[in-house]
């Protein structure tokens, strides 16, 4: 187990005055089988009106509403908490598990990732976890990290031609092959230490539990890693998104950091 200090802070700047601003913010860590926060403090600015809910994948979230003019939005999430309490969570709501083998827009595999799927030998016994292992090996000796080749609208067919990507894109195709191979996964979004930005991972059903896999960096999911919200993809885990009257262009800045706690 770990005890993790971290901070999430994300800042927008308008070019000129906005009004009528409705967002969503989702920047508080899970308690979960795996991680426990033991402090948490979080600060929406302006935040004329503000809500806590939870999103039908049961991911918490923040919801509000800027109706005067400003020119500045800003969110600070920090805290401790521990990690390593398990290797797996126990997954919730069987009946709802066939959504998370359905392929997506994000996922689906074109001419290029199937004919990379059909060209493997997936394990013929054994779980869900062995057989994603399997796929993930295969991905990180075939894919390479790159950052500036893809944005958030890339697709896992296209990152694949690309042969490069960030962690969105290591989660989207390791998603598409595990569910070509008829694995229930999901997206995860969340926080890794030393990072400083946000990260991405996947989990994998497997007898009733949710084990995380890290295909930017080839490792199952352990002490190192925060969970902050899952869905089918990334479109489920938008840390933000708002919408406002008025024509500024924005600038958005965002900035990570995860660090053991002192004892």
């Amino acid at each position: 187990m770990k005890t993790l200090k971290y901070r999430y802070y994300l800042r927008i700047d308008f070019d000129r005055p906005v009004t009528q601003h409705s967002f969503t913010v989702r920047c508080m860590p899970q308690a979960d089988d795996r991680q426990m926060p033991l402090q948490q403090n979080i600060s929406i600015m302006p935040k004329e009106f503000l809500r806590e809910n939870r999103d039908s994948f049961d991911n918490a979230y923040f919801f509000g509403r800027a109706q005067n003019p400003h020119t500045l939005f800003e969110v600070v999430s920090e805290g401790l908490i521990r990690t390593g309490l398990s290797n797996a969570v126990k997954a919730q709501e069987t009946y709802r598990l066939g959504m998370f083998a359905l392929q997506t827009d994000y996922t689906r595999p074109g001419t290029g990732l199937r004919a990379f799927f059909d060209a493997l030998t997936v394990p013929a016994v054994g779980g869900s976890v062995e057989k994603s292992l399997y796929l993930m090996e295969k991905l990180c000796a075939a894919f390479s990290y790159a950052q500036g080749k893809t944005d958030i609208s890339t697709t896992a067919e296209q990152a694949w031609r690309l042969g490069c990507g960030v962690c969105q894109d290591y989660s989207h195709i390791l998603l598409s092959l595990c569910r070509m191979a008829g694995i229930k996964a999901r997206y995860v979004a969340g926080m890794l230490i030393g990072e400083g930005l946000s990260h991405a991972w996947i989990e994998v059903e497997d007898g009733g539990y949710w084990y995380g896999l890290d295909p930017t960096n080839g490792v199952r999911v352990a002490e190192d890693h925060i969970k902050i919200s899952h869905g089918r993809d990334y479109a489920d885990c938008l840390l933000n998104q708002g919408v406002f009257t008025g024509t500024a262009q924005q600038k958005q800045t965002v900035s990570v950091s995860v660090e053991e706690a002192e004892h």
